[in-house]
């Protein structure tokens, strides 16, 4: 506040004089007060800012979007890592069905003595966890997303925020899982010092894409 700035100027010069004898006129130090004026715009003021919102819940779910597709990348890179073992095995495969002579057949044998191709369990759990890791973050990453754009979700959980007196940046978990099409968020509200949320069921239904989608889009895009 501008007045608040003065008079600590005011009350500086005013020291000053009144230590070596200088008196000050009427006015010169209370024209820093404060009057009713002033006071109602600062105090509105601070009412909009309270009021405002920065934060809603459209940008929180873009926000979880955002980092599910990050987590998702992480596993595509970790699938790529577990599928080299069985790519290696695909083409002594193929290369054992193209082996017409005697001599190729042997060189093929002596290839695969001397390499270790054996496919181990842990290979396969590397790579059975790395499809369901692509799995799982990629339906989280789209019902984030999906989410984000409905405006029956996101308009819902604002309005109970604000009449809850609960600020939508104090979540404590969003949860979204495609087996029951359920989203969850849960916050935490700062004046009852207690967790409270919201939850959508059903809600994303038509954003849903078949599996013959998948597959498709899949061979266009050179997967």
């Amino acid at each position: 506040m501008d007045q608040v700035n003065l008079s600590r100027t005011l009350a500086t010069g005013a020291s000053y004089y009144a230590g070596i004898g200088g008196i000050v006129p009427d006015g010169s130090v209370t024209a820093a007060q404060l009057n009713e004026q002033m006071v109602s715009a600062y105090n509105t003021a601070l009412a909009n800012v309270q009021n405002a919102t920065y934060y809603n819940t459209e940008m929180l779910l873009e926000d979880k979007a955002a980092q599910a597709l990050s987590n998702m990348s992480t596993a595509v890179d970790a699938l790529v890592a577990a599928t080299t073992t069985f790519a290696t095995v695909g083409a002594v495969a193929e290369m054992a069905a193209e082996a017409d002579t005697v001599q190729e057949q042997m060189n093929l044998q002596e290839v695969v003595s001397v390499s270790d191709m054996t496919i181990t369990d842990a290979d396969v759990e590397e790579y059975n966890t790395a499809l369901a890791d692509v799995e799982t973050y990629a339906q989280e990453a789209a019902g984030f997303l999906a989410a984000s754009n409905n405006v029956q979700i996101t308009s819902a959980t604002d309005n109970w925020a604000s009449q809850s007196s609960v600020s939508i940046a104090s979540y404590s978990s969003v949860t979204y899982d495609a087996t029951t099409d359920l989203l969850l968020m849960d916050f935490y509200n700062q004046n009852s010092g207690s967790f409270a949320g919201v939850a959508f069921e059903g809600y994303l239904n038509g954003d849903f894409k078949t599996a013959d989608d998948i597959y498709n889009t899949g061979i266009a895009y050179g997967g």
